[in-house]
């Protein structure tokens, strides 16, 4: 049986999460007069899926949300390319909120969204339609110190925070692995969906997972297509290369 929680039970849910450690280290300060609160449409996720997330602001503010996933790595899925203005009304706010999707990818595991909502702009780095949500840093720690860096501290009286946490879990549709045509080999993982690639990249010499069904840059992959089978890719740039 589906039953939908009174928003006012999901917000005080959201709420009480401030008392629990903030996944990026952001200390919770009241700010008069602003509140913030955000959940998802739903407690776990399969790889795959495309998720929403809700919210709350008690008064006019700039929102950016972030995204910790399940290794730690920390991008900025608000504001993005297809949505770069943080500005937001006193209401509840569902995102999506254009034309574009949050879909979710490996690893599986626990995920966390952090909200942080200020009564003036920070400069946050805009990803591109090419990567619409940046990594902050390249492993765990700096993504979190880039954050601390960017967000004006507990003295400035301008900001407010909240979290949520979600499961993601491995997708129910089992594909076969990539074929091996000459080494190195791509990895095989058993959380893969339609539109995702492994991409290798001479430059680096190692593979990459990329979504959209299409090699990135220079190199070659292998997506698996609609129909459930892997398809190989190779790109070749002449000139000045992405």
């Amino acid at each position: 049986m589906c039953r939908i929680l009174p928003a006012l039970v999901l917000l005080g849910a959201a709420l009480a999460g401030a008392q629990e450690p903030s996944p990026l280290g952001l200390v919770p300060q009241p700010i008069p007069g602003l509140t913030v609160a955000i959940w998802t449409e739903k407690p776990q996720y399969y790889v795959g899926e495309t998720a929403r997330f809700f919210v709350h602001l008690s008064q006019p503010a700039y929102l950016y949300v972030f995204d910790i996933d399940p290794s730690g790595f920390v991008r900025l899925i608000f504001p993005n390319p297809y949505s770069p203005n943080p500005w937001k009304p006193a209401g509840t706010h569902v995102f999506p909120d254009g034309n574009y999707v949050f879909r979710v990818t490996p690893p599986a595991g626990t995920e966390s969204l952090q909200a942080v909502a200020c009564l003036q702009p920070i400069p946050v780095p805009l990803g591109t339609p090419e990567d619409p949500y940046p990594l902050l840093g390249p492993d765990p720690q700096s993504g979190k110190a880039k954050v601390l860096g960017l967000v004006p501290g507990p003295s400035c009286g301008c900001c407010a925070t909240a979290w949520t946490t979600f499961q993601i879990l491995p997708g129910p549709v089992g594909y076969p692995c990539p074929p091996c045509w000459i080494g190195p080999c791509p990895p095989c993982w058993g959380t893969v969906y339609p539109g995702m690639c492994w991409y290798y990249n001479p430059a680096t010499g190692g593979w990459q997972v990329v979504i959209g069904g299409a090699c990135p840059g220079p190199g070659w992959c292998w997506c698996l297509g609609p129909d459930g089978q892997w398809h190989f890719q190779i790109r070749i740039c002449f000139g000045d290369c992405p």
